[in-house]
């Protein structure tokens, strides 16, 4: 499994973490989905947070087989939210939830871009926060899941093979509770369900494209 990276002594994430009904492959990187069925959504974690110093993030996701329904989810949560609710995909968990817990900090958080049908979830009501987000993706699409921290304007948004699909939301203004405890995530939900995750330890596919959309001239 990948070891932990250090990069100006941040650590950062390099694998995937363990979750119930996914197998995990020797590098940490590659997953799918073993539930013989799909009625139970699973979501994994990477194994560290993204140090709030980063400023910018990274990653991306290649669907190497969609499975059964294509109902994949790919984005980020806090260490306490979608993975602690059973039978939500990321970005899913209840606002009922969150308001049954008394510190704000343990209230749980999540964002994730679907595949089977375009929408991305922001936890909340359980529901699309934008429908028709984007488009649906499928295997062999690579999807890039970018995360800006670098000014008031926090952000999250995502490409698919390259394409820039805009912003999908802006991180709560009380980021405080969200501070190094932001991880990548996957949701999955469909048999035999497999992705595959570049952290960096591979040269990315569309990093440059990234870079671009942000007006930064120096890769």
């Amino acid at each position: 499994m990948a070891e932990t990276t250090l990069f100006n002594d941040l650590v950062l994430p390099t694998a995937w973490d363990k979750s119930q009904f996914i197998n995990i492959d020797s590098n940490g990187l590659k997953v799918n989905y073993t539930n013989p069925n799909d009625y139970k959504a699973v979501v994994i974690r990477a194994n560290n947070p993204i140090p709030s110093q980063c400023g910018l993030f990274y990653f991306e996701v290649e669907i190497t087989n969609k499975g059964k329904n294509g109902m994949i989810g790919v984005g980020y949560c806090t260490k306490q939210s979608d993975i602690s609710i059973e039978d939500f995909m990321p970005g899913q968990g209840c606002i009922e939830d969150k308001e049954n817990r008394e510190n704000e900090e343990d209230k749980p958080w999540g964002c994730a871009y679907h595949g089977d049908d375009g929408h991305l979830f922001c936890s909340g009501s359980g529901k699309p926060y934008v429908k028709s987000y984007g488009p649906t993706y499928s295997t062999c699409d690579i999807i890039g899941c970018y995360l800006n921290l670098r000014n008031n304007d926090k952000m999250i948004f995502y490409t698919k093979n390259g394409v820039n699909l805009g912003i999908v939301c802006y991180l709560p203004n009380n980021f405080d509770y969200l501070k190094n405890n932001l991880y990548p995530c996957i949701g999955l939900r469909s048999q035999d369900a497999s992705v595959e995750a570049n952290f960096g330890h591979n040269k990315f596919k569309y990093l440059s494209k990234f870079y671009l959309t942000l007006n930064i001239d120096n890769i």
